[in-house]
């Protein structure tokens, strides 16, 4: 299945980007007033398929389908090495996002690791599983933006 996503990466000039995912964090400290302050819980990695340049429309369900698959695979695949985190693969299938200095648009299909159980700060087992997914995804031609 990685295969595919390695022919949608050249037909739709695939690429992903990191991003900080963040989480609203609460602690009471036996008392009535709760602190509270947002820390970074985990990354999101989004997978963004270009659209053509003389045309909008974006990869057709069976293509974006095929796609979220061979992430989904490739997701898990990491995720049985990092027993101590979450992923998941989050599809917008339905949502187009325009770049405002061009007319191309991007389907976006996300992967969030986070720390498995509570909401934790982002450590090791994050860093260790977001290493191994780009590994992944630059060894089937995907480039970091």
């Amino acid at each position: 299945m990685p295969e595919i996503l390695e022919l949608l990466a050249k037909k739709y000039r695939v690429f992903y980007e990191v991003s900080h995912y963040d989480e609203l964090m609460e602690e009471a400290h036996a008392s009535a007033a709760a602190t509270r302050h947002i820390v970074q819980a985990g990354f999101d990695v989004e997978v963004c398929g270009l659209s053509d340049r003389d045309t909008t429309e974006l990869p057709p369900p069976g293509d974006y389908a095929l796609g979220y698959a061979a992430l989904k695979e490739i997701a898990d695949g990491v995720a049985q090495h990092a027993s101590e985190c979450s992923i998941e693969v989050i599809p917008f299938a339905s949502t187009a996002f325009s770049e405002a200095h061009s007319s191309r648009s991007e389907a976006v299909i996300r992967i969030r690791i986070s720390h498995r159980g509570i909401p934790q700060p982002v450590g090791p087992p994050e860093q260790n599983a977001l290493e191994e997914l780009e590994r992944l995804l630059q060894s089937l031609g995907l480039r970091r933006r």
